[in-house]
Parts: structure tokens; sequence; C-alpha cells
């Protein structure tokens, strides 16, 4: 997984790196109703989430519809009538702008024959897929859900244990491939933990190989909540207009999991652009969900002919 950009990094490149005529004024960030947009002299297109916009592009929304835009000061742009995009006056991105450039960037700049660390999911010998969490990956709550592939016929135990040591917390499940960490039972913050589970029961069966995942630290708590109180005060609520940046705020976090719940969450409501679905590639990938990610490079293919 490519390593974050830290805040001062994306702070220093967006005061110190150029202005080019042809960076983009505007990020379009939420479709409601029916939006079309022109990119210089080519006819219009429906509008598409995460689509970037330059100036001299037309934003063009028929009675009733609207677009929220992002602009590149940091500005939230309504657009209800037919709109031409301008260079805006000041010539400095705004960090929330920057931030979701550079998530952008790293999805288009990934590799679409990538895997998942420990590649696709897949049933290992005691006949199960591990589906999550897995490969490493960070988790946003100390109370994770945990799922697996059914095994006909079986029921299961799931066993959890912090890999600095500790005893070990067993679950019997039954017959359910879904489980949530009750709250008195919830996992330490910033812990890294491996999870297994005994096909058959822990007293006949045999345990599958572990997977790892790590939970958020209260410092990262309060990093993903500065995120959201940033979309907020943009003006945005971050489960609704504001979903976008919630993609890009938990990308940017390695939170892949929540990542992929609110895009799916972002395309349910609108089209998403090109880019939208090489990042939608690039976190599948992380997750270890190949064949999806095949299909969302396809469709960024798709698109950019």
């Amino acid at each position: 997984m490519k390593k974050r950009m830290t805040l001062g990094l994306l702070l220093l490149i967006a005061v110190a790196a150029p202005i080019d005529a042809q960076d983009p004024v505007a990020l379009l960030i939420r479709v409601t109703g029916d939006v079309s947009v022109t990119h210089g002299t080519a006819d219009a297109a429906p509008a598409a989430v995460g689509e970037q916009m330059f100036a001299g592009d037309g934003v063009l929304p028929t009675d009733g519809s609207r677009a929220i835009l992002l602009t590149r000061t940091g500005a939230q742009q309504v657009v209800t009538e037919d709109e031409t995009l301008t260079e805006p006056a000041a010539g400095v991105s705004s960090d929330l702008f920057a931030r979701a450039m550079s998530i952008l960037a790293q999805a288009t700049s990934t590799d679409s024959n990538m895997g998942g660390r420990q590649g696709m999911i897949r049933p290992l010998t005691c006949g199960i897929a591990p589906v999550a969490p897995r490969n490493g990956l960070l988790v946003a709550h100390a109370q994770p859900t945990f799922e697996w592939s059914a095994f006909e016929g079986q029921s299961y135990d799931l066993m959890v244990r912090n890999v600095d040591g500790g005893r070990p917390q067993i679950f019997e499940i039954g017959t359910d491939t879904v489980f949530t960490v009750h709250e008195d039972m919830a996992l330490e913050l910033g812990g890294t933990y491996e999870w297994t589970v005994f096909v058959g029961g822990r007293r006949t069966g045999r345990a599958c190989q572990p997977m790892r995942f790590r939970v958020m630290s209260m410092e990262e708590s309060f990093e993903l909540q500065d995120y959201m109180d940033e979309i907020a005060v943009f003006g945005l609520d971050p489960l609704t207009d504001g979903l976008f940046l919630t993609v890009v705020a938990y990308r940017d976090l390695g939170l892949f999991y929540d990542a992929r719940t609110a895009l799916d969450s972002v395309e349910e409501q609108a089209t998403l652009s090109a880019d939208l679905y090489l990042l939608k590639g690039e976190i599948l990938a992380e997750l270890g969900q190949e064949l999806a990610a095949r299909e969302a490079f396809d469709k960024a293919d798709e698109l950019m002919r």
C-alpha cells in the first residue's frame, strides 16, 4: 500500500506548486437529478461524481437538478442553472481539494494488475474463505465485524487474539458467517490482532490460516474526526452531500473497508467518473477482491476511451 502523504506535505505542495492553466478548477462531488457537463468543445455528457472540471467547462442541470462542486480554493459551489466555470482569482489550493486530488492521482497510477497483499479471496484448506478483516488492514472500530464464506452444514467458532499477547477471545458462532464483537468484549484501540475460524467448532475442527488486522488508535480516531469536522465546516454532511469527500478521508487514512462502503453509497446515488472507478479498483484490490477490482478498472478504461 502506498504511503499516505502527510498533511504538511500536501500543504507544502499546494502552496509551492505553480497553478497551471490546465489544472482543474473544481471537483464535482455531488449530483442530484439530471445534470450534464461539457469539457471544451466536446458534446454534453452526463455528469459524474469525482469528475475534474476545468476553466471553460460547463455544468448544465435541468430544472430541479443541481450539482455541488469543490473549487480549488476551497469554496462550495452549488450549480442549479447552466454555468461556465472560470479560473478562480486566488492561486492556492485548499487543503481539502489537495487531499482529494492526491487520492485520485494515487488511484490513477495504480497498476490494474495489482492484487491484495494476500491475493484473491479464496477458500483455504479448512474449506472457508476469510472475507474481512484481512491483509493486515486497518479497521475503524474496536468492535469489528468478521465475515467468512460458508462451508455447507458446518458451525463455527471464532478466535481472536492480540499479537502482543494475552488470552485469546473465543466466540461460539453457530452456523452464521458474520459476527460483530460485543461492546463488553471490545478490542484494544491501536492493537494488532489475528483471527481464525474453527470449521466444525474448536473441539473437533481445525483452525483455518489466521488473518491479521489492526484497530485504529485513539490518535487516528481524532484524525478521522478532524476530517469529518472539516467536511462539515465546508457546509456538507459527510454522509450525504459530502460523501465523496468522506471516501477520500477513509482512503487517505487507510480505512479501505469503510472507503469501499462509502463509495458503494456514492455509486448508488450517481454515476462515477473514470477516476473514481480507478479508486474503486484500487480499494477492492487491497481488500483481496481481485475480480471485482478488475471490473472496476475495466469500467474506468471504458469511460476513458
